[in-house]
């Protein structure tokens, strides 16, 4: 039997009817993709298997050179587009140096130009690491999506109202599948590139993204460290833990004598124009902001991250959420030192002195 096969310049616009009833990851099988070949828009199935690697290789708005045969795409290869400005993060960390310090140098690199997308971090299926998770560094990705945007970005619905719901203007993840899974990062998919990013030296092995809640146990299984639950928690937080609690997972940057707490975390937040965005940033757990957290994590957002800054105040939560492990799963997982090395003390160190030590304020 002949058969027909073309290659192809396009650009990839999409699912077609994204948001849609009936547009949903089990019907993957008879989705159709939208590409932009020369100047006109045209609709190809793609051609599956069960780890989705054609999807989990396209990006919205992004050249590719495709292969059709017989009327379905089946390869594609990212090309060169126009060149984005470099990013270089104010500090950064080192692949597979494990010490506390390097995780947390590690962890504060997307800071500050990585957006929360639902999702983000997860693979397009949603049931695992993306790429862009299980890659070293930040990704480019999200420093473009960042760019792209402005204050009026919502993760999902505009002025947090479902009634303003637009999927042809959302990001969020409908029909069960990512379409945007690279394009940011949410609260697991942040935590669990920063792990990837700290022990592995090389991209593409197993990556570490996972349900929330259950995050701190899931690493303490794999015998990376242990899991607590601390009552109070806030009394036994040390810097470089990391704390799965309902619907959230978070990095410690430690306790503050007031029993405020400085953290880094992915988290939807309120733009200066009121829309819900947000993403990785160095936020306050705390009752007021007065709380000694909250002036540390306003100062370094404010010095170190002044393009963020400028569309989202820092971000205040309630200690009577975060530090509540309420959930049988939840808990503070803690590095052993046989994973993470600690030779500088920070395990011991009060949020101040952290700061100062991973932005070189130190003297």
């Amino acid at each position: 039997m002949k058969t027909d096969t073309m290659e192809k310049t396009a650009l990839f616009l999409g699912v077609k009817d994204w948001g849609a009833e009936g547009t949903a990851k089990a019907n993957a099988a008879r989705l159709t993709y939208r590409f932009l070949l020369n100047g006109l828009e045209t609709c190809f199935p793609l051609e599956n298997s069960p780890d989705y690697p054609l999807q989990n290789a396209l990006k919205v708005g992004y050249p590719y050179g495709i292969t059709i045969k017989d009327g379905a795409v089946t390869a594609v290869k990212e090309l060169d587009s126009a060149a984005d400005e470099a990013y270089t993060p104010p500090v950064h960390g080192a692949p597979g140096v494990r010490t506390v310090k390097n995780f947390l140098l590690t962890a504060l690199e997307p800071v500050g130009t990585t957006l929360y997308v639902f999702g983000g971090g997860w693979n397009w299926q949603d049931e695992g690491t993306a790429p862009q998770a299980r890659t070293l560094g930040v990704s480019p990705e999200w420093v473009r999506f960042f760019r792209n945007q402005d204050g009026m970005y919502t993760y999902k619905d505009r002025d947090g109202e479902e009634k303003n719901r637009d999927p042809k203007t959302s990001y969020y993840p409908f029909g069960d599948f990512n379409q945007y899974y690279y394009a940011g990062l949410d609260c697991s998919g942040y935590v669990g590139w920063a792990v990837y990013s700290a022990l592995e030296t090389e991209n593409g092995r197993p990556g570490y993204v996972g349900g929330a809640n259950g995050m701190a146990k899931r690493f303490a299984a794999m015998g990376l460290g242990t899991c607590m639950k601390d009552e109070p928690l806030a009394s036994a937080l040390r810097p470089g833990d990391i704390v799965s609690m309902d619907g959230h997972v978070w990095i410690s940057l430690g306790a503050c004598a007031d029993g405020s707490g400085v953290i880094l975390h992915s988290t939807p937040s309120m733009s200066r124009l009121g829309q819900p965005g947000g993403g990785v940033q160095i936020g306050a757990v705390g009752k007021e902001e007065s709380c000694e957290a909250y002036r540390l994590a306003d100062r370094y957002m404010t010095k170190y991250f002044p393009a963020w800054h400028e569309r989202y105040a820092t971000a205040l939560k309630s200690p009577d959420l975060y530090f509540a492990l309420k959930l049988p799963e939840s808990g503070r997982f803690s590095w052993n030192r046989e994973t993470l090395a600690d030779p500088e003390g920070i395990g011991n160190m009060a949020p101040v002195q952290v700061l100062a030590l991973l932005f070189g304020e130190a003297e």
